[in-house]
């Protein structure tokens, strides 16, 4: 209690600022529209202005702040010097400005004001019908805290299976530093969009954890539109004091995330922003919120500690019945009609080498955050020819390939295959495989299958490291698509005395080439 005093009395003693506290980033894309964000500790509005790249008239607004009370500080948030965990007295202000009328597929640039500081990005909208190159990226498991800096993370060793846990290798780089390089990575490359496998923060309920959150991501986000999936670190309140995953913490933890976040619709109320559907060209992009399954501590529960609500907790159930699923096939069977892809995004990996690919449950051989039972829900992507289901969770990365039969619209069916991603390996953990999890689809895992070389002490490739999936779609005749898809790590470059001093960008060599159209047969 006395601790917790004295942090509100520094907290109180931080002035006002007129200013950003979360610089602008870009929201909810359509071909016409988008949402532009930010936050800042003054109550002023904010002033707005886009512009197409080619010229035009620009577009000026105002924004309307609300206190946004769900991004206050716990009180067992304690003020921490030296960090750079500063913290004001009261909760920000979110400004939300929807620009309306744009036109699809193309540049924009933006400016906003908000009183003495000024912040600047571009962006490009999704186009309608146009056959225009798309890239986007996937990653999850940033699981971003103040600790995160000067944490080096486990590194298990591929020649040592029986390695210590306690005293075994710790990766080259602290968590902070592999996070904000891969990010740097991804803003070069510009991508039109960037989707999150969950796990964005380490405790959902933790304000620090989100303020490092946007500390390093709000570059990233002011000129690439972000598309997250809920994870379970996104619903834990966070340890002890924080409420783990009890309903009110779970709930403080959402309603933060949705708090920052604002996604496109579901036709839901009650589940509004955990699950959504987004067209971007050729590519139909489906994210899940599948945190919880009925029944509660059951075979398809994939989080034995979320209770509440229907005993599955505030998460909404994915089950066959259940209004996820129902919105699910609807939206693959409509994607299904078009001349594309269709890629799914969501958090637990229901085909894995790792800590969460065994069976769920509790004790020995068990885990109650099991992403097995998604396995369940492979007949309906083979059924609908999902290309690809992005994962993370076992923080590793891995590539499994589940085959099965696409049936078409016309009632025929014909061999498809299911591309599964760990994609994992934001800037957390980067995990090796584990003793009694059997995963009969992998083909592809960087701990076994990216040797690494060493001389004289100094890494010279291969080995798991932090990076990211990016994948480039592109026109192929009249009517045809090809999507690349590559996995990228950072790659720590090493001086003779073993120190790391800069980082290059390489590729597993574990290209995945799909095709749509005319030749949607030879994927």
């Amino acid at each position: 209690m006395v601790a917790a005093a004295a942090a509100a009395a520094l907290l109180t003693a931080l002035p006002l600022q007129a200013g950003f506290r979360v610089t602008p980033y870009l929201q909810n894309p359509a071909p016409g529209a988008l949402t532009l964000s930010w936050l800042s500790d003054d109550p002023g509005a904010g002033q707005a202005s886009l512009q197409a790249l080619d010229g035009g008239p620009a577009i000026r607004v105002s924004s309307s702040p609300v206190e946004a009370g769900a991004l206050e500080y716990h009180p067992a948030e304690t003020l921490l010097v030296g960090r750079g965990e500063e913290r004001a007295s009261s909760p920000p202000f979110l400004h939300e400005v929807r620009l309306e009328g744009l036109a699809p597929g193309t540049r924009y640039r933006y400016e906003v004001e908000q009183g003495a500081e000024t912040a600047r990005g571009r962006l490009v909208t999704p186009p309608l019908d146009a056959r225009e190159p798309v890239r986007f990226v996937v990653f999850g498991d940033s699981e971003t805290e103040p600790e995160s800096a000067g944490s080096f993370v486990l590194w298990p060793d591929p020649e040592d299976p029986h390695e210590d846990p306690d005293t075994g290798r710790r990766y080259l780089v602290d968590e902070e530093t592999g996070y904000r390089e891969n990010l740097r990575l991804i803003r070069e490359r510009e991508p039109h969009f960037v989707a999150i496998a969950g796990d964005l923060v380490e405790s959902g309920g933790e304000q620090r954890d989100w303020d490092a959150y946007w500390r390093l991501t709000a570059p990233l986000a002011a000129d690439t539109f972000l598309l997250p999936a809920l994870g379970n670190h996104d619903y834990y309140g966070g340890p002890a004091i924080f409420g783990f995953y009890a309903p009110q913490a779970s709930a403080r933890a959402l309603a933060k995330y949705r708090t920052y976040f604002d996604l496109p619709g579901n036709g839901t109320g009650a589940h509004a922003e955990r699950y959504y559907a987004l067209r971007w060209g050729p590519v139909t992009l489906v994210v899940l919120d599948l945190n919880n399954g009925l029944p509660q501590h059951g075979p398809s529960d994939t989080n034995f500690y979320m209770l509440g609500e229907g005993e599955g907790g505030s998460a909404p159930d994915w089950q066959p019945g259940s209004p996820q699923y129902r919105w699910l096939e609807e939206t693959l069977r409509a994607a299904q009609q078009k001349n594309g892809f269709t890629f799914v995004v969501a958090h637990h990996c229901p085909y894995s080498s790792g800590v969460h690919g065994v069976p769920p449950g509790r004790g020995e051989g068990l885990d109650p955050l099991s992403g097995l039972p998604l396995r369940a829900l492979s007949p309906l992507f083979l059924q609908y020819g999902v290309d690809a289901l992005f994962t993370g969770h076992d923080e590793m990365y891995e590539r499994s390939v589940v085959p099965g039969q696409e049936r078409l619209p016309d009632g025929a069916t014909r061999e498809h295959v299911l591309q599964v991603y760990d994609v994992g390996v934001a800037g957390d953990g980067l995990r090796g495989p584990v003793e009694g999890a059997v995963n009969p689809y992998r083909a592809f895992l960087a701990h076994a299958d990216s040797p690494e070389r060493w001389e004289n002490g100094v890494l010279l490739d291969g080995g798991k490291h932090y990076g990211h999936l990016e994948v480039n779609v592109e026109p192929v005749g009249e009517t045809g698509w090809r999507a690349q898809l590559d996995m990228v790590y950072l790659f720590p470059l090493m001086d003779a005395d073993g120190a790391v001093h800069g980082f290059e960008r390489r590729l597993y060599d574990d290209r995945v080439v799909l095709q749509a159209g005319p030749a949607a047969g030879d994927h």
